[in-house]
């Protein structure tokens, strides 16, 4: 069945547990509740449904909730305050999760009510969708770190992938930096990769409180891993998040090199000797794209960025806007 935390990785993200515990969150969701009035008002008696409650009825603060919805015989798989904007609330002391977060409370109950119904038809079309975003980030940066970057910010979880035991590419959550720190530690300390096994995702939770989905690929001969870890437990949501990320992945590791050109350096411009002008031609020449005006440089794409922004601040040029673009080949064209 449908546990807590698939609900609430589905309905909200961005939502935080405020109290209770976090071995709670397995347990199934049968339905949803919501109460728009004070206690004692409270839903009729159920047991294991997501308890959806109106923010503005929680005066006496989380503890004094708990003990009305005991008094009141309910047994609720979770309690979700909503919406819990600036809102910070202490710990109720009880083993019961209560998730807060900033989605009115008739949006959390209407999501949670159709994922319960649909969940299965609503995680494909996500999977569809994300297979797609990752596609195109892949198509625009040759990297496994620009699909990897999509899903981390959907998810808004870290995400790692590692290539013959090295990683080649780590994106923390946002306002997760440490958890990267703690990963990277992590992968360092594994023994060298092992042959990849039947497809499969493996679930891990680590001595210093990481929790980790890994899913193996084998690519172009090359044994590679897919990383999603956070500091609480994954869900249904980031499994298949994690498969879509696999599938964009194989496909750009087996991704065959281009062979080397003996006129490729023919065919690039000089240098003008001059960091900021070469980038401005390189963005101009690619047609106001990042991605290949940086393969050209051999630079970073933000470093192509920032360049930019340091044109467009000092000289007031935008190789991105076809007007200047045109100019600057213009000109480079007469010098």
């Amino acid at each position: 069945m449908t546990s807590v935390l698939d609900v609430w990785r589905w309905v909200d993200p961005a939502a935080r547990i405020a109290s209770g515990s976090v071995e709670r969150l397995q347990r199934p969701v049968r339905g949803v509740d919501r109460t728009r009035a004070a206690p004692p008002h409270l839903p009729p008696r159920s047991e294991g449904h997501l308890l959806v409650v109106d923010a503005h009825i929680v005066t006496g603060g989380l503890e004094a909730l708990v003990a009305a919805v005991g008094e009141a015989g309910l047994d609720p798989a979770a309690i979700w305050v909503a919406p819990a904007t600036n809102r910070r609330f202490e710990d109720a002391g009880a083993e019961v999760p209560i998730l807060s977060g900033e989605l009115p409370p008739a949006e959390v109950e209407r999501r949670a009510a159709r994922h319960l119904d649909q969940e299965r038809g609503e995680l494909a079309s996500f999977a569809a969708g994300l297979r797609l975003a990752a596609a195109e980030a892949a198509l625009a940066d040759l990297q496994p770190a620009a699909p990897a970057g999509v899903v981390a910010d959907r998810l808004r979880r870290g995400v790692a992938v590692s290539i013959g035991g090295d990683l080649a590419a780590l994106t923390p959550r946002h306002a997760g930096r440490a958890l990267a720190t703690r990963f990277a530690a992590f992968h360092g300390r594994r023994p060298a990769m092992e042959e990849p096994r039947v497809a499969a995702i493996e679930r891990r939770h680590t001595r210093d409180g990481l929790w980790l989905l890994e899913r193996r690929i084998e690519a172009g001969g090359r044994p590679a891993s897919a990383w999603i870890f956070d500091d609480l437990p994954l869900a249904r949501v980031d499994e298949v998040a994690l498969e879509a990320l696999a599938t964009t992945l194989r496909a750009l590791l087996r991704r065959p090199s281009a062979p080397p050109s003996p006129h490729a350096e023919r065919r690039l411009p000089p240098s003008t000797g001059d960091p900021l002008q070469d980038t401005l031609l390189a963005v101009a020449r690619s047609n106001g794209r990042i991605a290949p005006a940086a393969r050209i440089l051999g630079v970073h794409r933000n470093t192509v960025l920032h360049r930019l922004r340091r044109a467009s601040a000092e000289l007031g040029i935008d190789p991105r806007r076809p007007d200047d673009a045109l100019r600057l080949l213009r000109k480079d064209a007469e010098d």
